[in-house]
């Protein structure tokens, strides 16, 4: 909310300047009330006409980088606002020939509406453009912000204590029993330890490294909960060496172990599916659901808020969610256009 007053505020300032310093910068002789009055027609009537055009102007062009779907938004809008100059100042001249203004017109009797709209282009266009570069500045600045409230999300992601705890906890008591399989589950968790720790750090990760800190992250659940949850993970990766963040999609799988149903009457299970297909990057995880509540902290674990605000930042429009909760089980599905 507070964002979008400011885009507000952004608009209102620009455009009342603007029409300010056209209108009172004006050699006729003219009143200052006609020039007042011209500047709040002129400025309002930009405002209105400009405005629709931002959200999707602006802001998607700049996630999605669609060059030419800009230029073409970017020409209509200064044809709109031509077309609205020509016919506010025809509304002027109209009132000035019936008495009630003494300005001169803004553009000659002797054009035609169309050469009126096209000589207004150039300085429609000029303006379009400063504005352009002020929205454009904001919005990167926004984007820049929310990037560091991003990275600050993945460093108290990178490693989670409780999970820690409890695997730190269960390597002990294994080293009683079998020595091998807990230095075994201890150098996998290492693994996953290390890779949070420095990759984490890093703006983007190939993928075939983070499927290896996913599987690695896998291993080390499925030791800790041995025959109590079955677990079943598909992956299909035709290039592994395409760029995501990293520590993208470990939230999901995590709450897939959070959450699952562990009765001692019935196993759990966890099936997650992996695929990357030429751009497109499929993440579905499926659980069965506990039907006891799960604890939350006073941060109340990671949510999909935080991962959502990550998606959004880094993929835009170019990724989608889906999540079904029924009775008994979790569905999550994720698509990312890499």
């Amino acid at each position: 909310m507070e964002k979008n007053l400011t885009k507000y505020w952004i608009f209102i300032i620009f455009w009342t300047a603007i029409t300010m310093l056209i209108s009172f910068a004006s050699q006729d002789d003219v009143s200052a009330y006609e020039k007042g009055l011209n500047s709040f027609c002129f400025a309002l009537g930009s405002i209105l006409v400009t405005l629709p055009f931002s959200n999707k102007l602006f802001i998607r062009t700049l996630q999605n980088h669609k060059t030419l779907s800009f230029l073409i938004k970017f020409l209509v809008m200064s044809l709109f606002l031509s077309i609205m100059y020509v016919l506010l100042s025809e509304l002027f001249s109209y009132f000035k020939i019936k008495g009630f203004l003494t300005s001169e017109k803004m553009y000659s009797d002797e054009q035609t509406f169309f050469l009126q709209i096209m000589d207004a282009m150039p300085g429609t266009m000029a303006a379009s453009l400063l504005l352009c570069g002020i929205l454009l500045y904001y919005e990167y600045s926004n984007l820049q912000k929310a990037l560091l409230e991003s990275q600050l999300q993945v460093l108290h992601a990178q490693i989670n204590p409780h999970f820690m705890f409890n695997v730190l906890n269960y390597i002990h008591v294994l080293m009683q029993k079998d020595t091998g399989l807990a230095s075994e589950l201890l150098l996998k968790y290492s693994d996953t330890l290390r890779y949070q720790l420095y990759n984490g750090k890093q703006e983007t990760v190939k993928l075939e490294q983070e499927v290896t800190f996913l599987k690695n992250f896998i291993d080390v659940e499925k030791f800790r909960w041995e025959d109590k949850v079955d677990v079943s993970c598909t992956w299909h990766i035709e290039n592994g060496n395409k760029e995501i963040p990293p520590l993208i999609l470990i939230p999901f799988i995590e709450n897939a172990f959070k959450h699952v149903s562990r009765s001692t009457n019935e196993k759990g299970f966890i099936y997650i599916n992996l695929e990357q297909r030429k751009r497109i990057l499929s993440l579905k995880v499926e659980n069965s659901k506990s039907n006891k509540p799960v604890k939350k902290g006073k941060e109340g674990g990671i949510g999909l808020d935080n991962i959502k605000k990550r998606l959004q930042i880094h993929y835009g429009e170019r990724y989608s969610l889906t999540v079904k909760e029924m009775d008994t089980v979790y569905f999550l599905q994720l698509i990312i256009c890499i």
